[in-house]
């Protein structure tokens, strides 16, 4: 099967006062026509970078793209000019941000922004696009659509705005959406209606979707494959029941340990990662998690570890001990409560 998205070494930095920092380094992935891949990693891993970058949203100066390879349905989407980039963004690729208020104009109507986005990527008229964005409204689950247009971005709750947003992701009937968290300013209940809205939404327009969080338990019940990033390089990558029942990246493993479970009988608690993030302007030519791993010897500090397959199919892995990490995990996180 063709890949719909394929990135091949992807990396990207930024010259700041310290020099050049690379925020992304040589990512390498695919994504299979309707699937949903959930990236995970903490604040600074390169997540929403890497996202830009394929949007082609990082801005230069002081970004810049070092090296790699962004095709999107067979298109070299870094080949782009300026105007054949704009069609493809919104049309063809879309993206639901963090923060609705920050995304959402605050002095236009609801129906206003929706009617601009459907004119600019459809054509169509007023007309037309007041009833494009009604129905879009609905298909988000918002009751009285056509009352709602006149709504200003203020007059509506957290995760009426994020559902607003995601109406305006697929107002260009796009064949990729990538979410960049867009639940964590919301509370759990809102952040549960919306990951099925999104459930709902995959299976009815036959959506493909990158899901960006912090939050493993999100890509626990919604994505299919998973790749956890740390200092820019993805350092785990596989089907999400094989990530999730055998993390193998040491890093993998503190982040199923630092989440609250059910499942846990251990009096234990939460077992959080040691340390702290890594200094990207800093980085030595060892594993960046190295100076956080309980089972790091001098080999970790010296190089970096290719990627190495574990036994489970499409399972790959980034770490010189991950069988060592392996054999000391509890078992894993359930997925079939």
């Amino acid at each position: 099967m063709t890949a719909l998205l394929d990135i091949r070494d992807l990396s990207v930095a930024f010259d700041t006062d310290e020099g050049s920092v690379r925020a992304v380094r040589g990512v390498s992935y695919s994504v299979e026509e309707g699937e949903v891949l959930g990236v995970v990693g903490e604040s600074g891993s390169g997540k929403s970078v890497h996202a830009l970058a394929i949007m082609r949203l990082i801005p230069a100066p002081p970004g810049r793209m070092e090296s790699g390879e962004i095709r999107f349905d067979g298109q070299d989407l870094l080949s782009l000019d300026r105007r054949r980039m704009r069609d493809v963004r919104g049309k063809r690729i879309s993206m639901v941000f963090q923060d609705p208020m920050s995304s959402l104009n605050p002095v236009y109507s609801v129906g206003f922004q929706l009617r601009e986005t459907l004119r600019l990527h459809l054509d169509l008229g007023r007309g037309a696009a007041t009833g494009r964005a009604c129905e879009l409204l609905e298909l988000v689950g918002i009751p009285d659509p056509r009352q709602r247009l006149s709504s200003y971005p203020h007059e509506l709750s957290g995760g009426m705005r994020q559902r607003v947003m995601i109406a305006m992701a697929l107002a260009g009937n796009p064949r990729l959406v990538i979410a960049d968290e867009p639940t964590t300013a919301l509370d759990v209940t809102i952040q549960a209606q919306i990951i099925e809205l999104i459930k709902e939404l995959r299976e009815e327009l036959g959506l493909t979707v990158i899901w960006i969080t912090h939050d493993l338990g999100i890509v626990a019940g919604l994505a299919h494959r998973v790749n956890v990033m740390y200092a820019g390089y993805v350092v785990e990558r596989g089907p999400v029941r094989a990530i999730f029942k055998r993390p193998s990246h040491p890093y993998t493993v503190g982040l199923l340990s630092s989440m609250p479970r059910m499942d846990r009988k251990d009096a234990g608690g939460l077992r959080p990662i040691p340390g702290r993030p890594p200094d990207l302007a800093r980085l030595g030519p060892g594993c960046p998690f190295q100076p956080r791993c309980p089972l790091a010897d001098d080999g970790c500090r010296e190089a970096m570890p290719p990627f190495d397959e574990t036994g489970d199919p499409g399972h790959h892995v980034r770490c010189w001990k991950w069988p060592e990490a392996r054999a000391g995990h509890d078992g894993g996180l359930s997925l079939d409560a």
